[in-house]
């Protein structure tokens, strides 16, 4: 009987392509126990890369939520900060106002409204914070400062108090200044924006809206405590103690109120805060589960490769073992 066999051309095309398979199964395998992925993701999803570039577009927008709320989280704390500087500054002052009052002591007038003037100028600094080059209290207009300085602010209404002569008058053109729609305060005392800032988007349904701003009422009844008893300290109805003592009476009645908005404000804020730290954890647990479904399509299983890594080195090391015998063979071995 004939036999068939291969001729030595064929042989050789048929070793090569052995070798060629073992060697491309080496690299494959060798990138899958290196990387822990798959090293053919075509061949895994049956050509259908729908479901993978979905998931991978969700985590994206997670990862772009996640700076928005990284910076919302950043804005509710310093503006958090900042009201409660504010709270501190007026708290303790409001009570030493009105007991300086109730006393009508010189020395102790002098030293009270000379502290109200101190910490005017804080309270104001602080109103004017920015936190990445955003101002907190301007509201949409975040790269302008909330108020204008503290000086140019009471050097304003010193001018504009000038001629009154009594308690009163001071009073009732203070109280206009900040509050009448379109007075000063409005034109040249507040320098943001009438609106919002933008709300931060926390997930695709979520929005965290902050609506507060330095031209709030609360913040303009702190301005003008603050004000009205600094405006002692600069010498205005300095020929009447009984004026002066009802400029700081009512400056402690007022701070006193604002004190009790600005903690509503704060109240306000921490629930944002809460809002986004909520929102934060919710994102994180959506994020584990479209990082494990992404990973079960793309991730290889590195015991199965390692396994398969050392079985094809061994194939190649068999083929390399063979092929070096058979370039030994010599016809005379066979005669």
């Amino acid at each position: 009987m004939n036999s068939i066999s291969y001729g030595d051309l064929a042989s050789s095309l048929k070793n090569m392509r052995i070798t060629t398979q073992v060697k491309q199964d080496l690299e494959k395998y060798n990138y899958e126990v290196a990387s822990g992925l798959k090293s053919d993701l075509r061949d895994e999803v049956a050509g259908d890369f729908t479901p993978l570039a979905s998931l991978e577009r969700s985590i994206r927008s997670l990862d772009a939520y996640g700076t928005a709320l990284n910076e919302a989280e950043l804005f509710t704390s310093s503006l958090q900060s900042v009201l409660g500087t504010v709270s501190d500054q007026v708290s303790g002052l409001s009570v030493d106002l009105l007991t300086t009052a109730d006393a009508a002591q010189p020395t102790t007038i002098s030293v009270v409204a000379k502290d109200a003037k101190s910490k005017f100028e804080t309270v104001v600094s602080v109103l004017n914070t920015r936190v990445g080059g955003r101002a907190l209290m301007s509201g949409a207009a975040t790269g302008a400062s909330a108020l204008a300085s503290a000086d140019d602010i009471l050097a304003e209404i010193s001018t504009l108090v000038a001629t009154e002569i009594d308690a009163n008058g001071v009073i009732a053109a203070v109280e206009n200044w900040f509050d009448a729609a379109g007075g000063g305060f409005e034109t040249s005392g507040y320098l943001g924006s009438e609106n919002d800032i933008s709300p931060f988007a926390l997930n695709e349904n979520q929005r965290a809206s902050i609506d507060i701003k330095a031209d709030d009422q609360s913040i303009r009844d702190t301005l003008k405590g603050l004000v009205l008893a600094s405006l002692v300290d600069e010498g205005v109805l300095s020929s009447s103690q009984a004026d002066q003592v009802q400029m700081l009476q009512f400056a402690g009645e007022t701070l006193l109120s604002a004190d009790s908005s600005i903690t509503t404000a704060r109240a306000h804020v921490g629930t944002i805060e809460q809002q986004i730290s909520d929102a934060k954890l919710a994102n994180s647990a959506e994020g584990y589960v479209l990082e494990m479904a992404k990973s079960e399509i793309v991730s290889a299983d590195i015991y199965d490769s390692a396994a398969k890594l050392t079985q094809a080195e061994a194939q190649l090391e068999m083929i390399y073992t063979i092929t070096a015998r058979l370039s030994r063979l010599k016809l005379s071995d066979y005669l």
